[in-house]
């Protein structure tokens, strides 16, 4: 074969491996890139995002534990570790991920506040008592004018609570107003004072309106109720009725 024919059958041959290389290109450039969905996958998402949502909502409210849970969200979502793996090069085994994100949960519930823990009741608490089954006899009211009772408050507030919240007491004084808080609930004020400013307030319930409409300003009552507290300007009685 003379030199003609030589180069003849490199150009085709040369052809043909060309040809069959671009043919291959075109194939693999026409085929799907398929993902695998593994169970780690899907579990690092449902993880993350179920932990991940109330630790945002927990950092305003206890920050470190909620500082803790995030972290073990975050290192469980899939997006993370390919984050951390691309750019920190650093990957995380999956027993290595699942011992960090246990620690984290660990911690998380030991620094989490005392009084958010669920409380355990003993089963003694739970079992009724027939010591104190008896109805306990009710505490006579203390008796104390509405001038009386505004001064001790504004004397010494500790002091009043002290002697007074949370007791049953019978408040005699003069009539400042009669009317109807923001919830619509009946009231009566004693004057506390000269001026008419620091009054004790007497809530009663709404089915004793009729009662408190034939009351009128500057009328002597002595109203009996239990005390809750100093609120801003008067003091407040609660549950009260019409002693006389």
């Amino acid at each position: 074969m003379g030199p003609q024919g030589s180069l003849a059958r490199s150009f085709v041959l040369s052809s043909q491996k060309n040809g069959s290389t671009i043919m291959n290109d075109i194939n693999k450039s026409g085929e799907v890139k398929t993902k695998n969905i593994t169970f780690g996958l899907v579990f690092g998402w449902i993880f993350g995002v179920v932990v991940g949502v109330p630790a945002l909502i927990m950092l305003f409210t206890k920050p470190m534990p909620g500082i803790f849970l995030l972290l073990a969200a975050l290192i469980a979502l899939p997006p993370v570790s390919k984050f951390l793996k691309e750019k920190a090069h650093v990957s995380l085994s999956k027993g290595l991920k699942i011992a960090v994100v246990i620690i984290l949960l660990i911690i998380a519930g030991v620094v989490l506040p005392k009084d958010q823990k669920p409380t355990v009741i003993s089963a003694t608490d739970t079992q009724p008592t027939t010591q104190n089954n008896q109805p306990q006899p009710q505490q006579p009211a203390l008796k104390v004018t509405a001038v009386k009772l505004e001064a001790d408050y504004k004397s010494n507030q500790v002091a009043a609570d002290a002697k007074y919240k949370g007791k049953l007491v019978q408040v005699t004084g003069s009539v400042e107003s009669i009317g109807k808080d923001i919830m619509d609930t009946p009231y009566i004020t004693l004057k506390g004072d000269q001026y008419g400013i620091n009054n004790i307030q007497c809530m009663f319930s709404k089915g004793d309106e009729s009662v408190l409409a034939q009351v009128s300003k500057g009328d002597q009552l002595t109203l009996q109720g239990t005390v809750s507290g100093d609120a801003i300007l008067n003091i407040l009685v609660n549950d009260c009725q019409i002693v006389k």
